[in-house]
């Protein structure tokens, strides 16, 4: 339970009492409930998509997709979009490694990571309302179990960078959970995002062929960015994290916005 509150405190703004200083060893664990504070997100998201739908009926696609942007940066605090900022400018272009560390470091924003967010959120916004309420030929409301499943795998990318990957510096944010993390808490993660993606395509739609398709695609994507940071910076930092859990996400949008999830009903 411990370790559940401090991955909602470490991916979250919600005001959660005692927050005392906690073990290592229980923030370390918190990588483990990382996809279950996705999943809670992606609650918050479907429920925003049908109060927009009841409220803005006529524009109703539109405007959810919009206020569920904004509600995923409230619940985040914007913590994964200042990753990705930090993580651009670091990084779309050419720089000496320890260069690439102290940009992160820097509290100002650059023109690339200004430019990465907005296209990023301009992806996020197409796809989101791209998103099919139904597809032909299966059950259950596609739209929302979309929804719901990519805050979860997002979370699940990251838990997953966090284990798999070294810290790239001595000390830092996120440099306990990422030291102290295990290949357990790393197995917990993937069995509850697992079971988030079950819920998502078994029960609120009837598309089970997705559940191994995106947990191919996000370990591969983990996978591949985290080498390439790896070998960049010797690791991973807590904006290559977040930054790198939100493309994941936008990825995996776009992903469900395509034909990809008609052809699997077939």
């Amino acid at each position: 339970m411990g370790s559940l509150v401090e991955a909602f405190r470490f991916l979250s703004v919600l005001p959660i009492p005692g927050g005392g200083k906690s073990d290592d060893s229980v923030i370390s664990a918190a990588v483990a409930s990382f996809p279950l504070v996705g999943l809670f997100l992606g609650a918050l998201l479907v429920l925003a998509d049908w109060a927009s739908s009841h409220a803005f009926p006529r524009v109703s696609h539109f405007l959810s997709a919009a206020l569920i942007l904004v509600l995923y940066a409230l619940f985040t605090g914007c913590f994964h979009h200042d990753g990705l900022t930090d993580m651009a400018d670091a990084f779309w272009g050419r720089c000496p490694p320890e260069e690439r560390l102290r940009i992160m470091k820097d509290p100002r924003v650059g023109a690339r990571g200004v430019t990465a967010v907005v296209l990023v959120l301009l992806l996020e916004l197409s796809a989101i309302y791209a998103l099919p309420m139904r597809i032909s030929g299966s059950s259950g409301r596609f739209r929302w179990a979309a929804l719901l499943a990519f805050p979860v795998a997002g979370r699940w990318v990251m838990s997953y960078l966090c284990v798999r990957f070294p810290y790239a510096r001595k000390e830092g944010t996120a440099s306990v959970m990422v030291k102290g993390s295990k290949p357990l808490h790393l197995l917990v993660a993937t069995m509850i995002a697992l079971a988030g993606l079950t819920v998502a395509f078994s029960l609120v739609v009837k598309l089970p062929l997705l559940i191994p398709l995106l947990a191919v695609v996000c370990l591969t994507f983990s996978e591949l960015l985290g080498g390439y940071f790896h070998r960049s910076v010797g690791g991973v930092t807590g904006d290559i994290i977040g930054g790198v859990g939100m493309l994941a996400e936008c990825v995996i949008l776009l992903l469900m916005a395509s034909r990809v999830p008609e052809l699997l009903v077939r």
